[in-house]
């Protein structure tokens, strides 16, 4: 494990500590997937990837340190309803690609359109800001050609019924 995923596993735990929870084999392997995952995982696929490594791992127990990290701001709910909510591991200020047809998740690379807002934020009001992130929501490039093909498919079968 690199060193920053090292360090967001330790603040994961540390959450869970001030949090009052013991820190269990298993939240341990809950908090590892968290720190070394690159997508925006569901509770499901949390708990599918970990389950596959780790069969002994119970579906409560991922499912309840999900939650317990969310409040705690450890890490970010993306909800799109109860089907399709998702993780960001991610708390740093960063712009969310979301399909509306797939729901996959995606990190924007480049510059941010903002500079500091968390600072700003906390400095004016009092208000302790623990993650800022921007939601584009469109199409993937799969979907845009899935759509395309799903056109053209019913395009062309209309016209076989009037040919």
């Amino acid at each position: 494990m690199g060193e920053l995923n090292q360090a967001k596993q330790t603040r994961y735990l540390n959450a869970l500590r001030q949090a009052g929870r013991r820190i269990t084999a298993q939240r341990e392997l809950v908090c590892s997937y968290l720190a070394t995952t690159d997508s925006h995982p569901t509770p499901y696929q949390a708990y599918a990837e970990l389950s596959t490594q780790h069969p002994e791992i119970s579906r409560a127990t991922v499912y309840n340190t999900l939650n317990v990290l969310r409040e705690l701001g450890a890490i970010v709910e993306i909800g799109f309803g109860a089907d399709h909510t998702r993780y960001d591991t991610d708390t740093s200020p960063h712009v969310n690609l979301i399909c509306l047809r797939c729901h996959e998740i995606s990190d924007a690379d480049g510059p941010l359109p903002w500079q500091g807002p968390q600072e700003e934020i906390g400095a004016t009001g009092g208000f302790r800001p623990i993650a800022v992130r921007v939601d584009v929501l469109g199409f993937c490039v799969r979907c845009r050609e899935q759509k395309k093909s799903e056109i053209r498919a019913q395009w062309l079968a209309q016209r076989n019924r009037h040919d």
